[in-house]
């Protein structure tokens, strides 16, 4: 190619992929560290015991929103993983069945061994564990139920050239 814009173009490609590189390596840490601080919630309430959708359970929702500047999404997640009766079973089950942590660290460890044991090694295998199996018709017509006019008759057209029917 003579074009010197496409010359231009094609020679920030590398640079290009060297960033992608270094976002995708920073993104890793970041769910890395994520989880990590997902599992020390985890690992911090088998001895607090806080019940979701309990007082306790909004006041460290609040907390870590107020005092510790979480992003309330992020709070929530954490409340909600964290605190889910389901996975705090799972970990107190299986703690049992091991020798009793003389620290913290070894607490964590468990944890991190218990979940891995049920290959809940991300957050986001940890909240696909703890949500409800999702209807993807009930969540379509859901969908549909909230367009406008136009958008409806947009939609039907549409459907009607994807079934052949008119």
């Amino acid at each position: 190619m003579d074009n010197v814009l496409f010359k231009g173009a094609i020679a920030l490609q590398a640079d290009l992929d060297k960033r992608t590189a270094k976002a995708g390596k920073a993104k890793q840490e970041v769910d890395d560290a994520a989880y990590v601080q997902m599992v020390l919630f985890i690992a911090g309430n088998q001895s607090e015991k806080i019940k979701a959708g309990t007082k306790k359970a909004g006041a460290l929702q609040a907390q870590l929103i107020e005092a510790h500047g979480f992003k309330k999404r992020h709070a929530q997640t954490i409340t909600s993983v964290s605190l889910n009766k389901t996975i705090y079973n799972i970990i107190a089950e299986g703690i049992t069945k091991r020798e009793t942590p003389e620290n913290d660290g070894q607490l964590a460890q468990i944890v991190t061994d218990i979940l891995s044991d049920y290959e809940l090694t991300t957050v986001n295998k940890l909240k696909a564990y703890i949500a409800a199996p999702v209807d993807k018709v009930a969540k379509l017509l859901e969908a549909i139920t909230k367009l406008d006019e136009d958008e409806l008759d947009s939609f039907m057209a549409g459907l009607e050239s994807m079934t052949g029917e008119e």
